[in-house]
């Protein structure tokens, strides 16, 4: 709840500024979408109700505590009701995200279940993220990560692996490794930064952020003395 906490205190030191918050599926989406696929080969359609129903579960609580204990204006908007995807790419109605910010309010979307041209898929927070940066014409999108920024290597693998404090997008999207040995169905780090060029986002400044630093996710929000990466799109 800490990093809620410090978004809430930047959005109350700078109400002007709009922000869209994602969160992932975690320890409630990404297991249940893995065992699906590894019997089924698919997401059938129970997989999807009950993937649905756990990121409504966890979403729910995301909100809750946003607005109670961070006073985060947020709204929640499931991706499922706005968003397909068809040969493979995301199609999202994005009119409720924009009329929500306009009005003030922070739209609180996650990674989510969602129906595509193959029955069901996952669209990814992170595809969430580039989408809708692209077409509202963000300038930041922030990743906040369990490692203190961007490695060329994985740096719970290799404790000598180098730090990229800065560089353009296509400097280090071949170079950079998965940053995470948990579960994860939508891809770790590398996938990250090659979906914003699949998805053709440009001009937008990318910041790695170090999550388990106290104070380091409002220190991202505000300037760019933080610790962590900045990769530019």
């Amino acid at each position: 709840m800490r990093l809620l906490r410090e978004l809430g205190a930047y959005q109350e030191e700078f109400p002007e500024n709009r922000v869209v918050l994602i969160h992932g599926g975690g320890s409630y989406g990404h297991p249940l979408v893995k065992d699906c696929v590894t019997r089924y080969g698919r997401i059938t359609e129970s997989c999807y109700m009950l993937t649905a129903d756990s990121m409504d579960t966890l979403n729910a609580v995301v909100r809750k505590y946003s607005i109670s204990v961070a006073r985060i204006p947020a709204v929640s908007l499931s991706p499922r009701a706005i968003c397909s995807i068809f040969s493979g790419n995301p199609h999202c109605k994005l009119d409720a995200v924009a009329s929500v910010l306009e009005k003030g309010l922070t739209p609180v979307l996650y990674g989510d279940v969602v129906i595509s041209d193959k029955g069901f898929e996952v669209l990814s927070g992170d595809t969430l993220a580039w989408y809708i940066a692209r077409e509202l014409n963000a300038f930041e999108i922030l990743f906040v990560t369990d490692v203190d920024g961007l490695y060329e290597e994985d740096p719970k693998v290799d404790p000598n692996a180098r730090k990229i404090v800065e560089a353009l997008a296509d400097e280090v999207i071949d170079h950079v490794s998965a940053s995470s040995s948990s579960v994860d169905v939508t891809g770790g780090m590398t996938r990250k930064l090659i979906e914003g060029k699949l998805l053709g986002v440009r001009g937008v400044k990318v910041k790695i952020v170090g999550g388990f630093i106290e104070g380091n996710l409002y220190s991202a929000l505000k300037s760019d003395n933080f610790v962590g990466s900045i990769v530019w799109y």
